[in-house]
């Protein structure tokens, strides 16, 4: 008797702990965002709904998860996508060719904050999904003790300075639409980890055009902590589910080059959103880290 009260109390609490599973995926799944919320701004109208889901990254802040942004601010929000070099399969739709390198490649989703290893190629693309304005895209090695290298700008540059204005819909590729990071660890007296990549949006010009040159240029560190001082706000992150690992499509891979046309709302929206509340006529400061494989 005893057996057969331990034996119905134990099919008892498998049920209960598959019904509340189920809730918790529910309730999961009723709080992602989807991506209509955050690409709603680009051209075009949408022609099929899209099964792309959100969801706030893990130890981002509560802020910007919420409906409405604090008195006296705005939701603004900055889409970036971090692509991986890999090697060409048959079925992929996209192949390049990367000079001193044989065969076809094709780049790759990857989430913030995935590992690269020494020796792996990237390209970094941003989209300005809430506001128009100037894009400034600065770089920054981060050391094991925490400290961060020179402030580089590493767009725009000289040739590059009368494609800095961004808006939702158009994609900028960082270096550029066929070009790609390697990754090096610097040799230096720190151990270098990463790199902190500092991104600005602002609705007026910050550097004088006629500073910029045909390489990065160093900018005064004093001057970028007082950008971060000033406009900085912690940001929320949000993850595609499932995005990773995603293949570029043609309309993405075009979408970089002279005259190409902009992305819509039926075009494959950012892998990672940002997501500030600031005050409306603030630029949007976000920075990505980018880590190194141990």
């Amino acid at each position: 008797m005893l057996t057969k009260r331990l034996l119905l109390l134990l099919v008892l609490f498998v049920c209960l702990a598959g019904a509340l599973e189920v809730a918790a995926q529910d309730e999961d799944s009723s709080k992602a965002i989807k991506a209509e919320e955050f690409i709603k701004d680009r051209p075009g109208t949408t022609k099929k709904s899209s099964a792309a889901r959100y969801k706030p990254a893990a130890k981002s802040p509560t802020t910007g998860a919420a409906d409405t942004p604090p008195p006296g601010t705005t939701f603004a929000q900055l889409g970036v996508t971090f692509w991986r070099f890999r090697r060409s399969l048959v079925g992929d739709r996209t192949k390049e060719l990367v000079e001193e390198e044989e065969g076809d490649w094709t780049l790759e989703r990857i989430e913030e904050g995935t590992p690269l290893a020494t020796g792996q190629m990237v390209r970094l693309s941003i989209e300005s999904l809430s506001r128009a304005g100037y894009l400034y895209v600065i770089d920054r090695e981060q050391y094991a003790d925490g400290t961060t290298g020179d402030p580089i700008l590493i767009f725009p540059k000289q040739k590059t300075r009368d494609a800095n204005f961004v808006k939702a819909g158009r994609l900028i590729y960082i270096p550029s639409t066929s070009g790609k990071f390697r990754i090096k660890p610097s040799e230096s007296s720190k151990v270098h980890v990463g790199e902190i990549v500092t991104i600005l949006v602002s609705p007026e010009p910050l550097i004088d055009p006629a500073q910029l040159g045909p390489k990065s240029i160093k900018l005064a560190r004093q001057q970028v902590e007082l950008w971060e001082k000033r406009w900085g706000a912690s940001a929320t992150r949000f993850e595609m589910q499932g995005g990773a690992g995603q293949t570029m499509t043609e309309k993405e891979q075009a979408a970089g080059t002279d005259g190409s046309p902009e992305l819509t709302k039926d075009d494959p929206a950012p892998q990672t959103v940002y997501r500030v509340a600031i005050k409306p006529a603030n630029p949007i400061v976000v920075s990505v880290p980018l880590k190194f494989r141990k």
